[in-house]
C-alpha cells in the first residue's frame, strides 16, 4: 500500500513537472523535508528568464542571499513574505504574493509579482514579469512631479518678478515723473528683464532635460567665446554689485562637447557666483586642461548644504542683493553634465567663497 501510494506521489510531481515547463513563468517548486524548505524543482523558463540552478539554490535560504544581495532589502523582503503567510492563513487563503526586485543570475534587476500556492508541505511559486509595468509607473511618478515642479516655479517664482515689473512699468509711466526719477526705474526693470528671461531659460531647459528630449550634439568648443558671452549677458550685474571678475581661459586645447549643453551649465555657474557675491566681491573663472572652475569670496554653503545640491534636495535662496533664483539650476547643471558625462565638484566654505568645478 505504501508502495502504491509512493509511486502515485511520484506520477503526481512528475505530471506537475511537466506542466510546470509548459507554463510561460517561470516557477519553483518546494517541498518542506524535516523543516527544510527545499527547491526540488525549477521549469525551463525559470531557467532561462531568471538563470540560478538548482544547484545553486538547493534551499529558500539561498535562493534569499541570490535573488537579494543587498542585506537590508533582503531582510525587508523576508518580513514582507512573512507577513503575507500570516495574514493569508487567517485569511484562509492558500496562496500568498507579492511584489519585489529580484537580481538575476546575470546580476540584470526585474521586478516580479511573485505568487506561491501552498498545498501541505508543497509549495508552487511563480514569479510574473512586471517590469515594464513598474517602470511605467516610475515614469509617470516622474512626469508628475515634474508637472508639479513647473508649475510651481511658474506660480510662484515667476509671478513675483513679473508682478514687480508691471508695478515698476506702471509707475515709470506716471505723468508727473522727471527724467532724473525715470532713470533708475530704467534700471530696475533691465534687472528685473534679465532675472525673468533666465529663469524661464532654466526652466525650459530643466524641463527638457527631465523629459529626456535634449540631444547630445558634440562639436569643437571655444570655451573663452562662451564664457565672455555669457559675461556679456550678466555685465549689469556685476556693475550693479561692484563685482571684479577674473579671467584665466585657455584658448587652445581640443574640447568637443555640446554647445548648448556646455552654455547652459557654465552659465548656471556663474549666476550662482553672481547672486552669492557681496557688493565690491571678487570672481574667478578659469578653463585649463578641459576643466571650467568658476570660484568667488561669497558666502560660501556648509557641508550640508553641498550635500543636498549634490544630491539634487537643494531649495533656493536670495543672493547677497537679494536675488531671485528657482532652487534647480545646480540641479539641472549636474543632470546635463551627466549628459555629456563630465561630472560637477563644489568645494566651499562658509563666508569664505565657493568653487564649483566642471571636469570634462
Amino acid at each position: 500500500m505504501k508502495k502504491e501510494k509512493k509511486s502515485e506521489l511520484q506520477i503526481s510531481r512528475f505530471e506537475l513537472h511537466k506542466v510546470a515547463d509548459f507554463l510561460p513563468y517561470p516557477f519553483i517548486i518546494a517541498e518542506v523535508i524535516d523543516g527544510v524548505h527545499l527547491n526540488t524543482f525549477l521549469n525551463e523558463k525559470f531557467l532561462e528568464e531568471i538563470g540560478y540552478t538548482l544547484g545553486e539554490i538547493p534551499t529558500i535560504e539561498t535562493w534569499y542571499e541570490h535573488a537579494y544581495p543587498d542585506d537590508i532589502y533582503r531582510e525587508k523582503v523576508i518580513t514582507a513574505w512573512d507577513q503575507e503567510e500570516v495574514n493569508s492563513k487567517q485569511e484562509g487563503k492558500v496562496f500568498v504574493k507579492m511584489k519585489s526586485q529580484v537580481t538575476c543570475k546575470n546580476s540584470l534587476k526585474k521586478w516580479y509579482e511573485i505568487k506561491a500556492s501552498v498545498v501541505d508541505k508543497l509549495h508552487v511559486v511563480a514569479f510574473v514579469d512586471i517590469d515594464k509595468e513598474i517602470a511605467l509607473q516610475e515614469e509617470l511618478k516622474s512626469i508628475n512631479s515634474n508637472n508639479d515642479r513647473m508649475l510651481s516655479v511658474l506660480g510662484h517664482d515667476l509671478r513675483a518678478p513679473l508682478h514687480n515689473l508691471t508695478t515698476i512699468s506702471s509707475m515709470a509711466l506716471e505723468d508727473n515723473m522727471s527724467q532724473e526719477d525715470f532713470a533708475p526705474f530704467i534700471e530696475k526693470i533691465n534687472k528685473q528683464s534679465t532675472e525673468v528671461l533666465d529663469m524661464l531659460e532654466t526652466t525650459l531647459n530643466w524641463s527638457r532635460s527631465n523629459f529626456n528630449t535634449i540631444k547630445v550634439n558634440k562639436v569643437g568648443l571655444d570655451m573663452k567665446s562662451i564664457i565672455q558671452s555669457i559675461l556679456s549677458i550678466y555685465k549689469s550685474d556685476c556693475k550693479t554689485k561692484n563685482i571684479t571678475v577674473n579671467l584665466a581661459l585657455d584658448a587652445e586645447g581640443n574640447l568637443f562637447s555640446d554647445m548648448e549643453i556646455v552654455t547652459i551649465i557654465a552659465r548656471s555657474m556663474i549666476t550662482n557666483a553672481i547672486k552669492f557675491t557681496p557688493i565690491n566681491g571678487e570672481i574667478t573663472i578659469h578653463f585649463n586642461d578641459n576643466v571650467l572652475t568658476v570660484s568667488d569670496n561669497g558666502i560660501g554653503m556648509s557641508d550640508e548644504m553641498i550635500s543636498t545640491i549634490l544630491n539634487n534636495n537643494y531649495r533656493s535662496t536670495r543672493g547677497t542683493n537679494n536675488e531671485i533664483g528657482m532652487g534647480m539650476g545646480m540641479q539641472l547643471a549636474q543632470n546635463l553634465a551627466d549628459k555629456i558625462e563630465a561630472r560637477i565638484t563644489i568645494q566651499s566654505q562658509l563666508q569664505k567663497g565657493t568653487t564649483i568645478s566642471l571636469i570634462f
